[in-house]
């Protein structure tokens, strides 16, 4: 275990946006909400608790769907009427501001998914913030095509223009940080080679924005990082699915930023200081992209064990467990899990058959 130093024993609250029937699953992702005891997670959602008793850090905030758009309408002072509770995962960036007590007496935040199995995020986090890029104006922004474009500085860092190489990808060295820069922004996904700040499933923020880059003036907090996006009302006043919590969104040729656009940006000027620590994380889906070849995929089985995941006999933070869903929900059908029980969890649980070799 890392030292306590590095960060708070109650520092990290997670919240979570999960409307309609609970997932079969349920029962593993208590368990490992249970193994975190120092991490509070919150459940907001239509659903009340679904045991008499859950684990002590864990809480279900009830809210009906109609009241939930209701509450962010009046936020945005757009008429919200959303026809999918899937356009639900567009919320979890307004979180906080939503429901600021529940982040009551905690130094970080994030945002994560109900169809998660957590690791030790603890010990996790805390490799996190040793680990701070101080990248602002340096980074390149590159996507899938500049990253077959022979004539770019995305296919060939060398062509890039001075100053704008770095690369905390393949140089551990890129992006030193010298003024005493703190982290304030963890995703597991980065870093990665197209410098893709944020992921659905898991990023998490200091509240109070801190020490950014020499120059830079940091948010006051980051509760509210949602604002920076030009678009945010309309974006919660539409039905479709703007993948707001993404790296990438469909909208985006509309000039609807995403998060990981919104985090893009300010880490570029200095405002936002990410770890570039390389942290495990797994997630049950194809390995078919062949471009995007730092996507976590291929998790085929997984070991929890106390507060340890083990996903392909390796460890993990966490695992989404993404394209899996449609087995669990067919197996749940003729062997559903038994309810999570304090005291009754077992010391081990292995599951196998998330996926499979084609």
């Amino acid at each position: 275990m890392l030292s306590d130093a590095v960060i708070d024993g109650d520092a990290l609250a997670v919240l979570i946006v999960y409307f309609g029937p609970l997932p079969p699953w349920l029962p593993l992702t208590l368990a490992s909400m249970a193994a975190n005891p120092t991490v509070s997670f919150s459940v907001v959602g239509d659903a009340p608790p679904p045991y008499t008793g859950l684990p002590p850090n864990v809480r279900f905030e009830t809210v009906g769907w109609v009241e939930m758009q209701a509450r962010l309408g009046a936020l945005s002072g757009r008429r919200v009427s959303y026809t999918r509770q899937y356009k639900a995962n567009d919320i979890k960036p307004l979180l906080p501001e939503l429901y600021p007590h529940l982040l009551a007496g905690r130094s970080w935040w994030a945002w994560s998914d109900l169809d998660v199995v957590y690791g030790d995020l603890r010990a996790h986090m805390a490799l996190a913030l040793r680990a701070p890029a101080c990248c602002a104006g340096r980074e390149l922004q590159c996507s899938k095509r500049l990253r077959r474009d022979r004539r770019s500085p995305c296919f060939n860092s060398s062509r890039a223009p001075p100053g704008r190489s770095a690369d905390t990808w393949r140089d551990a060295r890129a992006c030193p940080c010298t003024a005493g820069e703190r982290v304030t922004a963890v995703s597991p996904l980065y870093p990665n080679p197209w410098r893709k700040k944020c992921w659905g499933p898991f990023t998490a923020f200091r509240v109070e924005g801190g020490a950014s880059a020499a120059g830079a003036r940091p948010p006051a907090t980051t509760t509210s990082l949602f604002r920076r996006a030009p678009k945010w009302r309309q974006i919660v006043g539409t039905a479709e699915y703007a993948h707001f919590d993404e790296w990438w969104g469909p909208l985006s040729a509309r000039g609807f930023e995403t998060m990981g656009d919104v985090m893009t940006r300010l880490s570029d000027a200095g405002e936002l200081v990410m770890s570039r620590a390389l942290l495990p994380f797994a997630e049950a889906k194809s390995c078919a992209d062949v471009e995007c070849t730092f996507c976590p995929c291929g998790a085929l089985r997984f070991e929890l064990r106390g507060g340890k995941l083990l996903v392909n006999e390796r460890e993990a933070m966490l695992l989404h467990l993404s394209e899996s869903k449609p087995a669990w929900r067919e197996h749940a059908r003729r062997h559903p899990l038994p309810p999570w029980r304090a005291g009754a969890q077992p010391e081990c649980v292995r599951v196998s058959g998330l996926g499979a070799f084609a």
